[in-house]
């Protein structure tokens, strides 16, 4: 069964999704692998197989057996996750105006929590994952600290937080990282020149997934895409044109050469289908 918001009236349970107005997204209970956890996840409707694109209760997983768990707004307004028992397990924990706001899935894949006059008062895309879709910022802000980084899942059936982590790094020009443990470079993507990073052969500036770099952050796309950090330290560019198979695009690190330091400061490694690539 399909619903379009969630209220309080109007929980979501297992059995029941929850879908974007153009039927492009789709959230609700699933389990990753035939594991033992369940999750709140939202993947992209019509496309298979199933890609997970961001995960609510991430770091605390559901039973695999708990049918009667579900995602309702709750008495102070807040959208909050309750196991079978009602205790809580996930809760966007705001501070909401009103207790007259619901819960609605965006075609760009936001799931937001609005008031009852329309104004968002939570964003998912404001607490990223391990999947970057278009309109998401992943980057960081200079004046607060503040750095938005994807973060793998543990495993294939682990959906908390893994090993891996890419973000943006705070240096002019700036480059993207993919970390281990959140500070051990694991590869980089070279600097950023306005139009492409120079370390990823064959990068365009008309890039296929939208993705941009620039002061203002502006991002956008006509296909679907998005870009994904693997538990296996993996970061992959993944598009469809017709809203049919994901095809991939982009794959970092795919060599050993691309590791991050692996033949020293002033290294070069020879690989059979390149003449040289300095690390």
């Amino acid at each position: 069964m399909e619903v379009y918001n969630i209220t309080s009236s109007q929980p979501l349970a297992e059995g029941k999704t929850l879908v974007s107005p153009g039927h492009i997204f789709e959230l609700g209970f699933f389990s990753p692998n035939n594991s033992s956890n369940k999750y709140v996840g939202i993947w992209h409707k019509t496309i298979f197989p199933r890609k997970v694109v961001w995960v609510a209760n991430r770091e605390k997983a559901l039973s695999v057996t708990d049918t009667l768990a579900s995602l309702t707004i709750n008495s102070n307004g807040n959208l909050e996750l309750v196991d079978g028992k009602q205790s809580s397990i996930w809760s966007t924990d705001i501070s909401v105006p009103s207790n007259g706001s619901a819960a609605l899935l965006l075609d760009s894949g936001n799931f937001v929590v609005q008031d009852d006059i329309g104004a968002q008062l939570w964003r998912s895309f404001d607490f990223p994952g391990d999947t970057l879709l278009p309109m998401m910022l992943l980057g960081f802000d200079n004046k607060s600290g503040k750095r938005d980084v994807l973060t793998a899942w543990k495993s294939e059936s682990d959906g908390s937080t893994g090993l891996f982590s890419v973000g943006l790094a705070p240096q002019i020009p700036t480059q993207m990282f993919i970390w281990i443990n959140g500070s051990t470079p694991y590869w980089r993507s070279g600097p950023w020149d306005k139009t492409k990073f120079l370390g990823i052969p064959g990068m365009k500036d008309e890039y296929v997934s939208g993705l941009n770099l620039d002061d203002n952050v502006q991002q956008g796309t006509k296909i679907l895409a998005y870009m994904e950090i693997s538990y296996k330290g993996t970061l992959k560019l993944m598009y469809s044109e017709h809203g049919e198979n994901w095809n991939l695009n982009f794959e970092a690190p795919k060599n050993p050469c691309d590791h991050y330091g692996i033949c020293g400061p002033f290294g070069f490694a020879k690989l059979p289908s390149l003449q040289s690539a300095s690390v």
